[in-house]
């Protein structure tokens, strides 16, 4: 009777603590979230290129890094479902007013830092061999991974180079390709949007910066794919 209780006893804790291997046999990529219905993605910025997330057992724990990073350990876990108690911050060096706003989503909205919260899980297969994995919170929020980094333009816009810096009244825009119509938009270093431009970009362009007043400035260079960098720049 005591040998049939344990096996009870072990099977069931066997059930209670299943879980879908590939959670921890794949490094994941943020592909994008889903907050209140409206989609955010990574910015692929100088600040932030991919946004990855990290499941490891033996102790169970799960850490994701933006431009800052979060861990904690994972208190329960299951076939579909696992519990976090809270998480602990690593700040990074992150000024860039889009890198602030989407780790707030991404951090605030979506982990909840600092309190007890839960997380549906489902790992299914993707496009061309890739799998994709879907974080929901308890708020119905999800958080999309692909088991792949995202893939940009040809990475057309890290070709690009601005110069001088410093500068006076004309600021180049340089590219090795081609990378087609671009929006620029300039921020202040409070993050205050001063100015947004249509750009037709062939290899050079020029922005006259002459109006801005002395100080730091960022220019978010974005094309027509939505793919964006943004570079600094000192205003004499």
């Amino acid at each position: 009777m005591k040998t049939l209780l344990y096996i009870l006893i072990f099977n069931l804790s066997a059930i209670s603590f299943a879980q879908d291997p590939q959670l921890f046999e794949n490094g994941w990529y943020l592909q994008k979230l889903i907050i209140n219905g409206q989609d955010y993605f990574p910015p692929n910025n100088s600040e932030i290129q991919d946004v990855t997330l990290g499941i490891l057992e033996n102790p169970y724990y799960i850490r994701t890094l933006a431009c800052s990073s979060i861990a904690s350990e994972i208190s329960v876990i299951d076939n579909e479902s696992f519990q976090v108690m809270g998480f602990a911050i690593i700040p990074g060096d992150c000024i860039l007013p889009e890198t602030i706003d989407f780790q707030q989503h991404y951090f605030d909205d979506f982990f909840h830092l600092q309190v007890p919260h839960n997380f549906n899980y489902l790992v299914e297969p993707g496009a061309n061999n890739t799998k994709i994995l879907t974080l929901t919170n308890e708020d119905n929020y999800q958080a999309i991974y692909g088991n792949q980094p995202l893939a940009t333009q040809d990475f057309k816009l890290n070709s690009i180079s601005i110069f001088p810096n410093p500068v006076n009244s004309e600021l180049f825009i340089n590219s090795k390709n081609s990378v087609g119509n671009l929006i620029l938009k300039i921020f202040n270093i409070e993050g205050k949007l001063l100015s947004t431009q249509n750009l037709e970009f062939e290899k050079q362009a020029a922005v006259n910066v002459s109006n801005l007043s002395s100080g730091i400035y960022f220019l978010n260079i974005e094309d027509e794919n939505g793919n964006t960098t943004v570079k600094k720049f000192i205003k004499q």
